[in-house]
């Protein structure tokens, strides 16, 4: 049995970076995925979006951190 990764953090300095597979509804299967991405910096959210790709979503979540550039 494989488990599918579902939501993932990551600390940027004091800033905290969760990406998050969005579900349209409760089912384990779903036939579009989508990602959603925050930005979060003392529990307040600073930025967010969701996209079609868990890696698009890392990459906008990183370039989303106030005072840096994406890599």
């Amino acid at each position: 049995m494989t488990w599918q990764t579902q939501r993932m953090c990551r600390d940027q300095g004091e800033y905290e970076l969760i990406v998050e597979k969005e579900k349209n509804h409760w089912e384990c299967e779903q036939k579009r995925e989508s990602w959603k991405w925050s930005v979060v910096y003392h529990g307040t959210i600073v930025s967010s979006g969701s996209v079609n790709k868990m890696e698009e979503a890392q990459a906008k979540a990183m370039a989303s951190v106030p005072g840096k550039s994406a890599e």
